[in-house]
């Protein structure tokens, strides 16, 4: 999720299509070494500007590799350079981000400003409008309630259909796990719920934000973690809404959830504990209570659905 400095389902569509062609045609192309070719191809083979977007982000996904070495050990990116208009700045910093890209296709790794910048040259090169959005992400529950100094991800809009749909190539990409890249598409951050983009994603430009809601920047941290398992499911959160969970000793936590199918596996684990545990269910009129019980102490806590993990919190004991 490093980025340049300048002086990562099936969602809620904006349009119906479906994309099984695409991808599959997609699975058939060379691991190309230029922005061009890949862009030439795509025009190649698809129509409209939803399938050339779909083909170009479905393409990233599947021949970039997350670079973790640079996540690890990040290199800041300082770049200077003189100009006499804003015509002149753009230019340069134009062929700045050309670089960058050239270096993504030939060496087929990059993080999260290397997919962005890359997606978004495609789509240049195909008369596409996008942007490149640069902001915030949270990843773990260390991670509630603290504000970063600055932004720490990249991803992506494009207008489609005369509407913006936003998606995340890197997060589409795969994910870490025990220090290793693990590639695995996840079709969730390709046009993100936008009723859900703020509970992964938040842009640093506000003309961004207003697009897809009112929050601030406290708020968007202040939350639980969301996972995409969770999101990609049709319930709802109704409370807690924050992801600082503040009890008393005597007491239980209680999560409450709206239309959260009772033939899902539901099981818990308190941060340096190796055993889940069942929460006590209730469910009524669509709205279901999870009653977990106190860990006694300050922790973090995982709420699993299907065994996978869907939700993260911190509690603290009053």
């Amino acid at each position: 999720m490093k980025q340049l400095l300048f002086f990562l389902l099936i969602s809620a569509s904006t349009f119906s299509q479906d994309f099984e062609k695409v991808d599959a045609k997609v699975l058939q192309y060379p691991r190309f070494s230029k922005a061009d070719d890949l862009a030439n191809k795509i025009e190649s083979d698809f129509t409209t500007d939803a399938e050339k977007a779909r083909a170009a982000f479905f393409w990233f996904t599947k021949n970039i590799r997350y670079n973790l070495k640079e996540y690890y050990n990040p290199k800041q990116r300082y770049y200077r350079f003189s100009y006499a208009s804003e015509a002149e700045k753009e230019q340069k910093l134009q062929a700045v981000k050309d670089k960058l890209i050239e270096a993504t296709f030939r060496n087929k790794t990059g993080v999260c400003e290397e997919y962005a910048q890359s997606f978004k040259k495609i789509c240049d090169l195909l008369h596409i409008e996008a942007a490149v959005i640069k902001g915030y992400v949270r990843n773990s529950a260390r991670e509630i309630g603290k504000m970063p100094n600055t932004t720490n991800h990249a991803w992506n809009a494009v207008k489609l259909n005369g509407k913006w749909i936003i998606l995340d190539a890197t997060w589409a990409a795969g994910f870490e796990r025990n220090g290793k890249w693990i590639r695995k598409f996840n079709n969730y951050f390709f046009d993100m719920p936008k009723d859900k983009i703020f509970k992964t994603h938040f842009p640093d430009d506000q003309l961004w934000v207003l697009r897809f809601g009112r929050m601030s920047l406290q708020e968007f941290y202040n939350q639980p973690i969301y996972s995409d398992t969770f999101l990609g499911l049709s319930t709802e959160l109704i409370a807690p809404k924050k992801g600082i969970i503040n009890v008393k000793p005597s007491e239980n936590i209680t999560l409450k959830f709206k239309d959260l199918a009772t033939s899902n596996l539901i099981f818990y684990t308190f941060k340096g504990n190796n055993v889940a545990q069942k929460p006590i269910l209730k469910t009524e009129n669509g709205l279901t209570t999870l009653v977990i019980k106190n860990p006694n102490r300050n922790t973090d806590f995982t709420l699993f659905i299907n065994k996978e993990d869907a939700l993260h919190f911190k509690v603290r004991i009053q």
